[in-house]
């Protein structure tokens, strides 16, 4: 009975200490909040990545900066009402590159002005009065990703007979809406390329060949992996078959047996006699011809055989995830089905190399599309912050002073 109260007294207490938890936090969607100061970060791993220069990191830092002005000027952030505001920009590192890519030192400069809305609050600490103004605080970001253009920026996916190192390519990025400046969605990622890069393209086919290449090498290297290791394990079953290394194994039984008791030492002689013969067996049974190990080895060589015959081509290929086999997974795009997505590389031609390292020569929005979603939108505004602000400064900025930015 006394348990009983003692447990119905705690649940008391724990609702009374969640009903009343609320009323420790308190939101101020009315009031004005500051914008907190400017930070950069370029760590020595990034700079040399990028072969960046001191001077270099001084620019990229200068133009990053000058974007951040042209989004501290639109009128739904430019006073913060109900949040503070934050900006704060970084030098992103780079490689090492895959084959194909170019070295860090080749292309521009590339990383992000982040944006976030954090939301005005106050809250007790310890009988005190507290608040996240001027830093910390958690809230939905929004990036302003700045000459990106590989793969990881789409968040995009390549056909799973790829290793992540060796992809040569990745599914064509699907296009979306697009928003107000000109941005046009790929994937989750809203783009703006500078006018001055008009006409490049951000990728580019990838061909029969280059699609079906790194498939036989993976192919290759797995039966030569398999071939090489039924070869060892049988050279090393045929030794531990000789004399010698049954006698060398009867001479450490009898002397670990020598270290117990007489009864348990026969026991154990005895189990170790018997478990000797098991492994013989099951040896002799996986290394047999047609054993499950040669048809492993079988198995991965017809692979190899069905990867080297098929038919490769200059043609833009493309990959049906639905298709049974290999052959008619990567086929021609031309001619093929609907379900048959079209691979393609990223075009680093589409950086002008005459301009400045720090120049900017494309902009991304990125973490925005999250901002998007039916249960974003219909989200009550209970306090201001996050996504509500974000949806604002983007439908507020002045696109046309970012086009001319990137322009620069």
């Amino acid at each position: 009975m006394y348990k009983n109260r003692q447990i119905a007294a705690l649940l008391f207490f724990l609702t009374l200490a969640a009903a009343s938890a609320p009323a420790q936090l308190r939101y101020r969607p009315t009031e004005n909040g500051p914008w907190r100061p400017w930070s950069f970060t370029a760590i020595a791993s990034a700079r040399q990545a990028r072969a960046a220069t001191p001077a270099d990191v001084q620019a990229w830092q200068a133009r990053l900066q000058e974007l951040g002005a042209i989004v501290r000027q639109a009128p739904a952030v430019a006073q913060p009402v109900g949040f503070a505001a934050e900006l704060w920009g970084n030098l992103d590192g780079y490689g090492p590159p895959s084959p194909g890519e170019p070295a860090g030192s080749k292309i521009p400069l590339a990383g992000s002005l982040s944006f976030g809305a954090f939301p005005l609050i106050e809250f007790m600490r310890n009988g005190k009065l507290m608040n996240e103004d001027l830093k910390g605080g958690e809230t939905q970001l929004l990036l302003f990703t700045v000459n990106h253009i590989d793969r990881g920026l789409f968040s995009a996916s390549h056909p799973f007979e790829w290793s992540g190192e060796s992809a040569p390519g990745f599914f064509q990025p699907k296009p979306g809406e697009t928003l107000p400046g000109g941005l046009t969605r790929f994937n989750d990622v809203f783009l703006l390329p500078s006018e001055k890069n008009a006409g490049r393209p951000l990728w580019l086919p990838l061909t029969l060949t280059e699609a079906l290449a790194p498939v036989v090498a993976q192919r290759r290297s797995i039966f030569e992996n398999r071939r090489d290791n039924y070869a060892k394990q049988q050279r090393e079953f045929a030794a531990w078959l000789t004399p010698a290394k049954r006698a060398e194994r009867r001479t450490g039984w009898q002397q670990a047996a020598a270290t117990m008791s007489p009864d348990q030492g026969r026991a154990f002689l005895a189990n170790m006699e018997k478990s000797d013969v098991e492994i013989e067996a099951d040896r002799r049974r996986t290394l047999a011809p047609g054993g499950p190990e040669e048809r492993g080895v079988q198995e991965a060589e017809r692979d190899l055989r069905e990867a080297e015959s098929l038919p490769a081509s200059s043609a833009p290929a493309c990959y049906d995830q639905s298709a049974k086999t290999v052959a008619t997974r990567f086929r021609p795009l031309a001619g093929a089905p609907p379900t048959c997505e079209p691979l393609v590389k990223t075009n680093w031609a589409f950086f002008d190399p005459t301009r400045p390292r720090s120049a900017p020569q494309i902009l991304a929005i990125t973490h925005f599309a999250r901002c998007l979603t039916k249960e974003s939108l219909a989200q009550a505004q209970t306090t201001r912050g996050g996504c509500a602000i974000n949806r604002q400064l983007l439908e507020s900025i002045n696109w046309q002073s970012v086009q001319s930015w990137l322009a620069h």
